[in-house]
């Protein structure tokens, strides 16, 4: 119970909610890092209270259903957590399974530190497939808004976040993109108005490379990246409306976003395990997920640059430093770790200049 009220401090100064709001949340969030599965019926369970199991329950329900509150309360903790310092390469993507027959589409903006996306806004979508141009402007319109576009060193996104409203967005914005595309999109070479299919460039590439040519696509005009590797079934084909030196490098960072769906699924939190299906709520597990996520890989970054983490015949770290950070939470939090220990991951909220804490 001690450690519920320390953590409860530490995200009251992030949160502008009454006292039993607040230790919900973190009755939730240590519950989720004991039983790493959003299933609630086991959050509840595991929550450090003489209450009854079911008044848990009933309390978690009502927290995800009559509870309102802004997501980008989010931004504030995740600023204090990381070194953001700079711009920032943001990444769009979606992930989506289904319960049942009812399709659980999420759109999520990150940025990328580290090989990993840190998550930062997005949007559950009531609908299957592709996001709508207008979801994609409402999240980026939220980040002009919160910190301007000078904070954008590039947005990346994969080949279905295109089109030429969306392009049009970007470019009226002056949000510098590297946006792969599909070979089969015809455009225009600067110097004629013949327009030929973007595959086109890749034919008798081999494995090199075509860096920044300018092209005309749905009338804006773009530089073309080409990269073909000998193994892969097609070429890798980006544009941008900035001429990057290191565009396609930029471009493959891109796969941070998947590193972190992964951690909130399978290596960490199991979200798909959820029976919720409401968009409003499912965003409400997002927020809660997102702490316990950013958290828990901040410690284990903070853990693997005090000590290295070892590494394997197969070239890879023994462990993550997601996996390290969340072992070190659940070690500390549910053994019994001195409070000592417990104040120091807790640092972390409000130490991200200082970059560690002290061990």
């Amino acid at each position: 119970m001690k450690h519920i009220s320390e953590l409860q401090g530490i995200l009251s100064h992030f949160l502008n909610w009454n006292k039993a709001r607040v230790n919900c949340l973190t009755q939730i969030l240590q519950a989720l890092l004991h039983v790493r599965t959003v299933n609630l019926t086991q959050v509840a369970a595991a929550f450090q209270t003489t209450t009854t199991e079911d008044s848990c329950y009933r309390r978690v329900r009502r927290f995800f259903t009559c509870f309102s509150f802004d997501l980008s309360a989010i931004v504030p903790i995740i600023l204090n957590l990381f070194p953001l310092n700079g711009k920032w390469l943001l990444i769009l993507d979606r992930t989506n399974w289904k319960w049942g027959k009812t399709p659980i589409n999420i759109l999520m903006l990150s940025i990328a530190y580290k090989g990993i996306g840190i998550p930062i806004f997005w949007r559950v979508l009531d609908l299957e497939g592709n996001s709508a141009t207008q979801d994609r402007i409402d999240i980026l319109e939220r980040v002009i808004e919160a910190f301007t576009v000078d904070r954008i060193l590039a947005f990346t996104a994969d080949r279905e976040f295109v089109g030429k409203e969306w392009f049009e967005f970007l470019c009226a914005q002056k949000i510098p993109f590297i946006i792969r595309v599909k070979g089969c999109y015809l455009a225009e070479e600067i110097s004629d108005k013949c327009k030929i299919r973007l595959k086109t460039f890749c034919k008798g590439l081999g494995r090199k490379q075509i860096l920044n040519r300018c092209v005309t696509l749905w009338g804006m005009t773009l530089y073309i990246s080409v990269e073909k590797k000998k193994s892969a079934k097609e070429a890798m084909i980006i544009v941008s409306n900035v001429s990057f030196q290191n565009a396609l490098e930029l471009y493959r960072k891109r796969w941070a976003i998947e590193t972190m769906f992964g951690c909130f699924k399978t290596r960490g939190f199991h979200m798909e395990d959820t029976h919720i299906t409401d968009p409003d709520k499912i965003e409400k597990l997002l927020f809660v997920i997102a702490i316990a996520f950013c958290w828990s890989y901040r410690v284990g970054d903070i853990e693997a640059e005090e000590k290295v983490i070892p590494v394997k015949t197969h070239g890879r770290p023994d462990k993550s430093r997601f996996r390290k950070g969340l072992d070190k939470l659940r070690h500390v939090i549910f053994r019994k770790v001195s409070r000592w220990e417990f104040r120091k991951l807790l640092q972390v909220f409000t130490s991200s200049n200082k970059g560690a804490y002290a061990l």
